[in-house]
């Protein structure tokens, strides 16, 4: 009968106590990083390659060049010489279309990007054939030299003309065709002493400037495109400024590709598999020769950590992460793409080599502060805590917020108080957090839409500036803080402006 009293007197604890039990589990569960968990679906998708859009480059040059070719794979030949990039067709497509709109762009990208190979392709589409391209390979302390060799030289009352200004006489001769200079690591040299003054003056207004040299006046033809390659921000030689963008076009930055890691990792998978089963019929042949069977064991090993999906995923997490905690600590610059060598390092074992590749890098442009070891803690733990990040449970990341604020000492006095406070500022820190992600992938989507075409741009404009006015009321509402509308426009502006 007491027993019975005492249950029904204190029916609440019943309920408390699970409760209780499920907040403390809730509030010291850790959130999942949205890459990691997108990351199953990025590894299994099916990317149209260059290899698979034969068609769609054919018509890309044909469109370009306006005319038929008989030869239905004639474009896809010219971009598969020397070697066929491990590249999507989409990439391709959006920088040749983005690049004929200016006719001249600065190409700018980290080391390891595949810059040169994609603007390589590019001009060869352009030229159509190699009488119709010339390359141009800078190197540091050549700027006097190249534009002797280039532009020209006077002989007493003579000029002499370059290599440069006897390409565009060339293109001259031939207004039918299309002609294309492509000029690799222009930071190299100053583009000013390259050019020359008078041709760098009408560089920055050509209706106005005219050039004469000799009995030549010296103009740029109107069928006469030009690429320049620069490495981004820190690995520059010479650093480019407004006025060197301008005039050579403006600046189009290739950002960092991990599509392309999974498809050189795919790749490499099917590679290997070729070697072993040639490997195993000369050992058929040769049982006992040692040195086969090693190779033949290697190889095996390396197939197995290619098979191995989950291996793959935490190699290709580890590669973006610090990437962006590399564009977050130093710039943008100090990133590393996903054609260096990181990319032949994707055997478990191989992730310490990794990040020393990443800490050798950076250190290397001498920072304040130098990239260490413990850097990584953080994203490898996430790797290998299934996605897990770490001190982000609502519990942990509510006191972190509290002791910023400094509240440290306070913490042991007032725990509860604090605890509840931080439960529900965490509620409302997550909630604008949703806002940001909601309207960043808004901009995402728009710019999706743009590059493949589905939607024109006065649609597009029309589109972010709707997006722009409902994040307007959120900031006039309070709903989002200063820092946070912000990155916001700063992000936005940033997407939309390349």
């Amino acid at each position: 009968m007491k027993n019975a009293q005492f249950y029904k007197s204190n029916w609440y604890l019943f309920l408390l106590i699970p409760l209780s039990i499920w907040f403390l589990i809730w509030g010291f569960r850790n959130e999942k990083d949205p890459l990691w968990e997108a990351l199953d679906a990025r590894l299994s998708k099916k990317f149209v390659t260059l290899d698979n859009a034969v068609d769609s480059i054919q018509l890309l040059h044909n469109q370009f060049q306006g005319v038929e070719s008989a030869d239905d794979s004639a474009a896809f030949k010219l971009v598969a010489k020397p070697f066929l990039p491990t590249m999507e067709f989409t990439k391709l497509n959006q920088y040749f279309s983005l690049f004929l709109e200016r006719r001249s762009a600065i190409f700018s990208a980290v080391t390891g990007s595949g810059n040169t190979t994609l603007v390589d392709r590019i001009a060869t589409l352009i030229a159509s054939k190699p009488a119709n391209k010339m390359i141009i390979l800078c190197a540091p302390q050549f700027d006097l030299p190249y534009n002797r060799k280039y532009i020209g030289y006077f002989e007493g009352e003579q000029f002499v003309k370059g290599n440069l200004l006897k390409f565009w006489d060339k293109c001259r001769q031939n207004p039918t065709e299309k002609f294309v200079c492509m000029i690799d690591n222009i930071d190299k040299i100053n583009p000013e002493t390259f050019f020359g003054p008078e041709i760098w003056q009408r560089l920055d207004d050509p209706t106005k400037v005219k050039v004469v040299f000799g009995r030549d006046t010296i103009t740029m033809p109107p069928n006469y495109y030009q690429l320049s390659i620069t490495q981004t921000g820190v690995g520059q030689k010479i650093e480019l400024t407004d006025e060197h963008i301008k005039r050579l076009g403006g600046m189009l930055r290739l950002p960092i590709h991990p599509n392309e890691l999974i498809l050189f990792l795919r790749d490499k998978k099917k590679e290997i598999q070729k070697d072993v089963a040639k490997k195993k019929n000369e050992l058929a042949a040769t049982p006992q020769y040692e040195p086969l069977k090693k190779e033949v064991l290697k190889l095996e090993n390396q197939l197995v950590a290619l098979n191995d999906t989950a291996h793959l995923k935490k190699f290709v997490y580890f590669f973006i992460k610090t990437n962006e905690m590399i564009e977050a600590n130093y710039s943008y610059g100090h990133q590393i793409g996903q054609w260096s060598d990181i990319r032949k390092n994707f055997m478990p074992k191989d992730l310490d080599a990794v990040r020393d590749i990443f800490i050798n890098h950076v250190n290397a442009y001498r920072p304040t502060k130098e990239l260490r070891k413990k850097d990584f803690e953080a994203i490898l733990y996430t790797a290998n805590h299934d996605g897990s990040i770490p001190n982000s449970s609502p519990i942990w990341t509510t006191l972190g917020k509290l002791a910023d604020m400094g509240f440290a000492s306070e913490l042991g006095v007032a725990g509860v108080f604090a605890l509840i406070s931080g439960i529900f500022g965490w509620f409302y820190l997550k909630r604008r957090k949703e806002y940001i992600t909601e309207f960043t992938e808004r901009i995402y989507a728009h710019m999706d839409d743009f590059e493949n075409q589905r939607k024109g741009y006065d649609e597009i404009i029309g589109e972010l500036n709707k997006t722009k006015r409902a994040f307007d009321a959120l900031v006039l509402q309070q709903k989002v803080n200063y820092n946070e509308a912000a990155f916001f426009y700063g992000f936005m502006e940033d997407k939309t402006s390349s």
